[in-house]
């Protein structure tokens, strides 16, 4: 073996993907994902605390995979990389879950655990409230909500000179948004914010109250969150509108009207990814633009040019999805390696985001990018169900911004605060202060 072959070895054994705190402390592991794209773009992941699994990083690669849904499947038993402890705790906390319940311990925790032909059965549910046309038709709305949350934002900057862009500017407008879709009170965002953030496992006990343990916090969260919903479910039975909890509730698909189970996994499904990725694109974006004030300049000196570039941009470079995962079928050679049935594939969005072979100067943040065929919403068949309504969101508040002169005083302040997740690269914490 020449001296390349065994330095290469050693570097690919000393690389580390899946490591959360190293997120926390240190961003995106860009460096490995490089090296793993350049000279092992599939590659076998052993490291003691993660099941094993291919690590696919190539843009060609990860878009092939996501189209292949016969040969990739979500329905495999894996379908985000996490560390043993967290599965193991995942699996078993929904064991209990379908026990004390009585529902059925076959059935995933929603929708996107499904394969054709019940994924797409399930997914053209809700599919036309998420088309082009219908996000276009509450454009007003969208920019109504954008205001009222840059206003707030700008106000609380102006007041105390200091704000946060997570909780101050991002969490609002898609919860907002997905709240007045739902057929819910808008201001119900708060109470649903708390809720969905308490489910990521981290060490916050910001919700508390007084002499209440992290465990007792969310478990009595929990709790709460299953009440709204179960009241959510009740009303729209008794008196349905035009709203896609009303659509859900009303639905039928081949086995009959979708069961209480189904129910909470498919609203819990639309509020989370209704919520996390364009509140950490919102966020992240902002950051990134403050640290490239010469394309923020493009931006703002001429908003109607660029706003729905920098968006797809905002997304490319931020790639708020980290990875899915998918487990193989049959066997299948990719790139000169033999990936055997039952095994599971990472598709890393965010090495696929900076391939030099898809992208010009991929490490180079441009606003005016065009063409910009990322992956950052996936690809595939489970392409992400609210894209467009993301991108509509996306713009609405980036054009709210963008015609007001407050980016343009505002600088970045002391160290991200991130929170403990290898699916989604989420900002809970980052403080900016006004210059002027």
């Amino acid at each position: 073996m020449t001296d390349l072959g065994t330095d290469l070895e050693k570097q690919l054994a000393a690389i580390d993907i899946h490591t959360t705190r190293r997120y926390e402390t240190e961003g995106y592991p860009w460096a490995d994902w490089d090296l793993l794209r350049e000279h092992a773009p599939v590659h076998w992941y052993e490291r003691d605390d993660i099941e094993p699994f291919w690590a696919i990083t190539r843009y060609e690669d990860v878009k092939n995979v996501g189209s292949d849904d016969a040969t990739f499947i979500n329905g495999g038993g894996r379908l985000r990389l996490a560390s043993k402890r967290h599965d193991d705790r995942m699996w078993e906390v929904k064991a209990k879950r379908d026990e004390r319940l009585g529902w059925d311990a076959d059935e995933p925790f929603d929708m996107v655990f499904f394969d054709d032909p019940r994924h797409t059965e399930f997914r053209l549910l809700v599919a036309r409230s998420f088309t082009p046309a219908k996000c276009r038709r509450i454009a007003g709305s969208l920019a109504e909500l954008a205001a009222r949350f840059v206003d707030q934002f700008e106000q609380k900057l102006l007041t105390e000179g200091r704000a946060d862009l997570v909780n101050d500017l991002s969490v609002g407008l898609p919860l907002a948004t997905i709240c007045e879709l739902m057929g819910v009170p808008v201001d119900d965002w708060a109470d649903i914010h708390r809720w969905t953030d308490s489910q990521f496992d981290t060490p916050s006990t910001e919700w508390a109250l007084p002499g209440e343990t992290r465990a007792d916090m969310r478990r009595r969260l929990r709790v709460e969150y299953f009440d709204y919903l179960e009241n959510l479910i009740a009303e729209k039975r008794i008196e349905p509108g035009d709203d896609l909890a009303s659509t859900l509730v009303q639905a039928e698909v081949s086995t009959g009207p979708l069961t209480q189970q189904q129910l909470h996994g498919y609203l819990s499904l639309l509020i989370a990814a209704g919520n996390e990725t364009t509140r950490n694109a919102t966020s992240r974006g902002v950051s990134a633009m403050l640290q490239h004030p010469d394309e923020l300049a493009r931006l703002l000196g001429d908003p109607d040019k660029y706003v729905e570039t920098a968006v797809e941009e905002i997304v490319r470079w931020t790639c708020p999805v980290i990875q899915f995962a998918r487990v193989a079928t049959r066997d299948v050679e990719l790139r000169g390696q033999l990936i055997k049935a039952g095994d599971t594939v990472g598709l890393w969005y965010g090495a696929a985001n900076r391939d030099p072979r898809q992208f010009v100067d991929p490490y180079r943040f441009d606003v005016g990018r065009d063409p910009n065929y990322h992956v950052g919403y996936g690809h595939g068949a489970h392409f992400c169900l609210g894209a467009n309504l993301a991108r509509w969101e996306l713009r609405a508040i980036i054009r709210e911004l963008a015609g007001r002169d407050i980016l343009g005083r505002i600088r970045l302040e002391d160290e991200s605060e991130w929170m403990t997740d290898l699916h989604v690269g989420t900002l809970t914490k980052q403080m900016v202060r006004l210059v002027d």
